[in-house]
């Protein structure tokens, strides 16, 4: 299977423009994932949706993950690591802003809550009489992280490739962990990194950092983050984001010269006057003096 590379949201300590290709990386690489592996009867993923919502509080963070689902339906996905019910009120906020953002008629969004595995059981509905918020849960305690971890590096070790209900098992990995999360997330990553496939590799450890960002070490974090931006395939989404750039202000700057020489020659100005007045070479203002005549003659 190729992978193309899309994706998400990260922290402050990381620039514009490398958040953009992160996002870039992850949305692409989720594309017709399935949550299968994690228990969950859902579409496969159509693509991943940006998590910056409209009205967003200074003491809330952006939702972890959503997704825009094959059927249409839009998917959240929170992790968390404790029971608080003001997390759940938190959760409700992303929902209605979510459907302030992405309206239309019959949208349905999805809340899935992934626990980490200190959590057995946890409510799964926050009911305020006339609203009632309803939501899947998946309780990483009944996952076996050790055998989890095992499989993995028997594949990577073995050369066997990493298929996606790998990929989606390695994210969650770490917080399979009842305790010290940090540990296992450094284990996970250093596992990882020894994919051979490298858009697989930080597809892998994109995915990692993002459903720990709650639990990671922020200096950590943003080292990983750093070692991603040095990777080959990093490196050629910002040449590819590079090219666009110049693709697009080049064909701004051409239109714009198009315009203006048009609007010259309507004036019956003077070639020379037309090359000092637009920085034109006489060549490039008589193709377009060539094109201007054959627009009149249409």
């Amino acid at each position: 299977m190729s992978y193309k590379v899309r994706s998400f949201i990260v922290s402050e300590d990381i620039s514009h423009d490398n958040k953009d290709i992160l996002f870039k990386f992850l949305s692409e690489n989720y594309a017709d994932k399935s949550f299968k592996v994690y228990g969950l009867d859902l579409p496969a993923v159509k693509s991943l949706l940006p998590t910056n919502l409209p009205a967003i509080k200074v003491d809330e963070k952006r939702s972890d993950n959503i997704f825009l689902l094959k059927d249409g339906s839009i998917l959240i996905i929170e992790y968390e690591s404790s029971r608080n019910n003001k997390n759940l009120l938190k959760y409700s906020h992303y929902c209605f802003r979510i459907a302030e953002k992405y309206y239309k008629k019959n949208l349905k969004i999805i809340l899935v809550v992934i626990y980490t595995g200190n959590i057995k059981t946890a409510p799964n509905y926050l009911d305020f009489g006339s609203i009632r918020l309803q939501f899947e849960q998946v309780f990483l305690s009944k996952f076996n992280g050790q055998k989890m971890y095992e499989e993995l590096k028997n594949k990577i070790d073995n050369n066997i490739d990493i298929e996606d209900e790998d990929i989606l098992k390695f994210i969650i990995l770490p917080l399979t962990q009842k305790k010290d999360r940090q540990k296992s997330i450094e284990e996970s990553i250093e596992l990882a990194k020894k994919i051979e496939d490298e858009t697989k590799q930080v597809f892998v450890i994109a995915g990692i950092i993002t459903a720990a960002d709650k639990f990671i070490d922020k200096e950590y974090s943003k080292q990983i983050k750093e070692w991603i931006m040095l990777t080959k395939v990093a490196r050629l989404f910002e040449e590819e984001k590079i090219d666009a750039v110049n693709k697009a202000v080049n064909e701004t700057s051409e239109k714009k010269d198009k315009e203006f020489v048009f609007n010259m020659l309507r004036k019956d100005m003077d070639l020379i006057d037309i090359m000092e007045l637009s920085g034109l070479t006489k060549t490039k203002v008589q193709e377009l003096q060539k094109e201007f005549m054959k627009t009149k003659l249409q």
